[in-house]
């Protein structure tokens, strides 16, 4: 069974980005809790906004996104503790 939530709420993303202009997220801070990434997987467009999917190091994954339009981060899906394999 898969705990995910589906979400569009605002969230703080500390990145960088690497010689080919992907994005890398380092850290998400959410709810007044912060969250070290461990794992950046695939990155999409859509509608104009970058999705990143990103797990954290106690295994909880995340699909962020980057809003173009004010460069402002959401968190659009979380996965609870699993690990990707």
């Amino acid at each position: 069974m898969t705990d995910m939530e589906f979400l569009d709420e605002p969230v703080m993303v500390t990145s960088s980005t690497d010689a080919q202009g992907q994005i890398i997220p380092q850290s998400v801070t959410w709810r007044k809790r912060t969250y070290t990434i461990v794992t950046v997987g695939r990155q999409w467009e859509q509608e104009g906004n970058r999705h990143i999917l990103i797990e954290a190091s106690d295994g909880t994954r995340f699909e962020v996104m980057l809003d173009r339009s004010n460069l402002g981060w959401r968190i659009r899906k979380v996965w609870w503790g699993l690990l990707i394999a």
